[in-house]
């Protein structure tokens, strides 16, 4: 009698509660406006974006959207970045398009980025909100700023003069019974972009010392790279640009103990620099003076050198809602021996192919026959193992190619966190596999 009285009070909790649950999967889904995200919005993270923007459905495929927002970014003067948003309307929406940009701080948080790109996307979705059923429910709340005059002479104030200043220092052990690794870097930069200057500053080293324990005996090793390098570019109008290029290296895998390098550019630009964010083609040309100091004498004999380049880069990007590609070639040689170039090639591709299907392609190939700088003694097993030397070669290429295909259900709005898959040493550790 008892488990009959226990029976008939879960079946008077539980059936009215699956005939509620019932009514409400089978009711019409209310009309939210289907919104696809592409491109550079991975640091700000998806979860945290369908979180805070919960007044759309985001859905997996942008044939299934009503807005198909693309992200963009480029370093900005400040250090931080400027992302840039466009919104671009599909369906009932087809043909407008809606540009919106946020410059961040080099010292934002990845918490104050991520609220201000939010922010940001939530104002240029409202207007195609507007025009759906929810739209009634859009509200507007609106932060009193201060008058004109303060917020323009607060702008005008810069004790900094648009100088952006960087430093870091970090240094990692890694050790075990029969091999060590440990590592420093350290660097300073400095920056100061404005609409006609651009001027960066940077000195940056590393070095590397191993220890491994070989049935021949220990190995001792040591590696390392210390660089200064200096650019001045001017604006000459919406396509052209030059500037100035100063450099100098020591680098132990590349045999030199000191390498200057004096390099003024020209720039053309195919398409107003202000669409870099859709699209660029650009022609570089450099004409340089090198002077060489080695470590050890080269193949050719040589212990120091002073030689002249030239060079010319293409490059195209383009990002569109079907995709975004990427293509580069370069080729330079030097004035004394036209024999000794290089003919550098990469590309790359992210394309959908249709709904769900997508292509990821990426390579690129070298031809190279100016490596002066080969040392003329031959290289140990284990210099050559642990790579701390540049060997010598004629050719170096890489391929890489991908599909992917999403298939299912069209949306992609729901976050759910629990139980998520953790990194090693994280809490869930002991679920690892080895």
């Amino acid at each position: 009698m008892k488990r009959l009285f226990i029976a008939f009070a879960i079946c008077t909790v539980l059936v009215p509660a699956a005939s509620r649950a019932q009514i409400v999967s089978d009711s019409p889904r209310q009309e939210l406006l289907r919104v696809f995200l592409d491109g550079e919005y991975h640091r700000i993270g998806f979860d945290y974006i369908r979180t805070e923007i919960s007044f759309v459905d985001w859905v997996r495929d942008p044939a299934d959207a009503d807005v198909h927002i693309i992200v963009t970014s480029q370093r900005a003067g400040s250090g931080g970045s400027a992302y840039t948003f466009d919104f671009l309307g599909r369906k009932t929406f087809e043909g407008r398009v809606d540009t919106l940009v946020h410059t961040s701080s080099q010292t934002d948080t990845r918490d104050e980025l991520r609220e201000a790109v939010v922010r940001i996307m939530k104002l240029g979705l409202v207007p195609y909100v507007l025009k759906t059923p929810v739209g009634v429910n859009i509200d507007l709340l609106y932060r009193e700023l201060r008058r004109r005059e303060e917020v323009e002479e607060v702008a005008q104030e810069d004790p900094w003069n648009y100088w952006i200043y960087r430093t870091s220092l970090s240094g990692d052990v890694d050790a075990e019974k029969s091999s060590s690794r440990n590592s420093a870097r350290g660097s300073f930069s400095a920056r100061r972009v404005t609409e006609d200057w651009k001027i960066n500053l940077e000195i940056d080293g590393n070095y590397t010392g191993n220890r491994n324990v070989l049935s021949s005996g220990t190995v001792i090793s040591y590696s390392h790279t210390l660089g200064f390098d200096a650019l001045v570019a001017r604006s000459l109008g919406a396509h052209w640009s030059a500037g100035m290029r100063v450099s100098a290296n020591s680098s132990t895998r590349l045999n030199q103990y000191l390498t200057l390098r004096l390099a003024p550019a020209l720039e053309f630009s195919v398409f107003p620099y202000s669409e870099f964010t859709r699209r660029q083609l650009t022609f570089q040309y450099t004409v340089g003076a090198n002077s060489y100091d080695y470590e050890e004498v080269t193949i050719f004999g040589k212990t120091a050198e002073v030689r002249y380049n030239q060079s010319l880069a293409i490059s195209y990007e383009m990002t569109q809602p079907w995709g975004s590609a990427s293509a580069s070639v370069e080729a330079a040689h030097y004035f004394f021996n036209l024999k000794k170039y290089h003919l550098n090639f990469s590309t790359r591709c992210d394309i959908r192919l249709f709904r769900g299907l997508s292509l990821d392609l990426s390579g690129g190939a070298s031809r190279i026959y100016d490596q002066l700088y080969i040392a003329g003694q031959d290289y140990t097993d284990e210099e050559i193992l642990l790579r701390l030397r540049r060997l010598r070669t004629d050719y170096e290429y890489n391929i890489r190619i991908g599909f992917s295909y999403t298939f299912g259900s069209i949306f992609n709005t729901v976050v759910n966190p629990r139980l998520q898959e953790r990194r090693r040493g994280g809490p869930m550790r002991g679920f690892d596999r080895r």
